[in-house]
């Protein structure tokens, strides 16, 4: 199988970047429809859209947005990246992402996750501490509602279902449902166990690291399993448009407030850290080889508006990302 290349948004919001310019929620989904309009017209295969619940980041709701760029879009596959299915009632998750596979025509993807930040399990009342058994609860629901409707269930963090009718149906039968995965080998084993496909996030040290979490799932999903790998990628000019980046990135990731999640990038740890796919296409490409040279990922999904970096250069960059490094690797 060639490899499936995502775009992928988290739509984190500076009010003001690093360059000073203003950036508003209205101007961020603007940008981020159009990013989807342009992934399509590219000719690469998937545009992923994160969901957060906090005022760092404009997208609370990836179906309504991903709505939006269906209207707008023809080929390209539309994801979450990720869903928060710990906190989110699964009824509702299966529903909105069925009305956007058939508004799209059978182009719609989930990937569910536990959540890497502590906001919405306050906001919609689950107790953080049980949060791994929510989510593995409200995994198992999602999938019986995947599996057909009427639905009769019944768990511990929700109330039961008895011949409950869930509807629309999605388009594709059945509606794909990835498992976005952290660092946990228990998380990697009932991915591949429930034969879903699996998306690792690769954000810092060697590869070797992801290896063993590939090879966990690998061996519970058997000859059918298809795992992705979550990069931060920009594609440069030259290199030193691509050192000209640091400032975007860690403004990206560095905490907001005092108590909120994030970690200062120093110069040092930008130019060394080797799963940071910035760079010019060319070593971008090399890059992204040696990575599927271990880890024989079959997608690979490409968060490429990070830190409030100007629309014309992200746009370059998935350019570059369409135009020479997915022909480069496939």
């Amino acid at each position: 199988m060639s490899i499936e290349f995502a775009v992928t948004s988290l739509a984190d919001l500076q009010p003001r970047t690093v360059d000073g310019a203003h950036r508003t929620a209205e101007g961020r989904l603007r940008q981020i429809t159009g990013l989807a309009v342009l992934t399509d017209r590219l000719g690469l295969d998937v545009f992923a859209l994160g969901e957060h619940h906090s005022t760092d980041f404009a997208v609370s709701s990836p179906a309504v947005v991903l709505a939006a760029a269906a209207a707008r879009t023809t080929r390209v596959r539309l994801a979450s990246a990720v869903t928060v299915l710990s906190a989110l009632d699964p009824v509702r998750v299966y529903e909105d992402f069925a009305t956007l596979d058939v508004l799209s025509g059978g182009r719609a993807e989930l990937t569910v996750g536990r959540s890497a930040y502590p906001d919405p399990f306050a906001l919609f009342g689950v107790p953080v501490e049980q949060y791994g058994e929510v989510f593995a609860e409200h995994l198992d629901l999602l999938l019986r509602i995947r599996a057909g409707s009427p639905v009769t269930w019944r768990g511990r963090f929700r109330a039961p279902l008895s011949g409950a009718a869930v509807v629309p149906r999605a388009v594709q039968e059945p509606l794909p449902v990835w498992v976005g995965v952290g660092g946990t080998p228990a998380s990697a084993e009932r991915a591949g166990r429930l034969g879903l496909p699996m998306t690792l996030g690769y954000l810092g040290g060697p590869a070797d690291g992801l290896r063993r979490l590939a090879d966990i799932y690998r061996e519970a999903a058997g000859p059918g399993g298809r795992l992705g790998v979550a990069v931060h990628l920009f594609a440069a000019a030259d290199e030193a448009a691509a050192r000209a980046t640091y400032p975007y990135y860690r403004d990206f990731l560095r905490p907001k407030r005092p108590g909120a999640p994030g970690y200062v990038v120093s110069p040092e740890q930008f130019a060394t850290n080797e799963a940071l796919m910035i760079g010019t296409s060319a070593h971008v490409a090399e890059k992204l080889a040696a990575l599927r040279e271990v880890l024989r990922y079959d997608r690979i999904q490409a968060l490429v508006d990070w830190g409030g970096l100007p629309e014309r250069l992200v746009e370059e960059s998935v350019h570059r990302l369409a135009e020479e490094i997915a022909p480069a690797l496939r």
